[in-house]
């Protein structure tokens, strides 16, 4: 069943999926960190507090991209983490790849068609937040990677 809240993408000589249009755009706050939010689907903004605080310079900035892919599908699985340098790549099974740049202040998300809102917003959601409070804590140890039965709604 065909998400109908994401925005259709396909483009053949974009296989990765690197330049999907993501119109749909927010400014969060995430403790003392204001986070842009773009998405391709409604359902991917997140339910947190909104910035509404005026452009300070001083303010760390992070930004999250969150690519709804209806062609993927697969449930949640068990987070496997791999490090390199700034780069964090988080996969999750065929359902969701995440990949943190530390230096950009990037976050990329890749979330199948089968995540659906309650997962991404009772699971997902607080994991990257977690990921993104990496990126401004300089000695920052990674948070234990929850289990599998933490977001399995069985």
């Amino acid at each position: 069943m065909q998400n109908a809240n994401a925005t259709r993408y396909a483009d053949p000589l974009d296989l990765l999926r690197r330049f999907v249009p993501t119109p749909l755009k927010a400014v969060y706050r995430i403790g003392s960190v204001r986070v842009l939010v773009e998405t391709n689907d409604f359902t991917l903004l997140p339910e947190l507090p909104l910035n509404v605080a005026s452009e300070d310079c001083n303010v760390p900035t992070l930004r999250w991209k969150l690519i709804r892919d209806d062609d993927t599908h697969g449930a949640l699985e068990e987070p496997i983490r791999l490090s390199s340098g700034p780069l964090t790549v988080i996969g999750m099974g065929t359902g969701c790849l995440l990949g943190l740049d530390h230096d950009r202040r990037e976050l990329l998300g890749f979330i199948g068609a089968d995540i659906d809102a309650r997962t991404h917003r009772e699971y997902l959601v607080p994991f990257l937040c977690r990921m993104s409070t990496e990126v401004f804590c300089s000695d920052a140890t990674p948070d234990p990677i929850p289990s599998k039965d933490q977001f399995t709604h069985g």
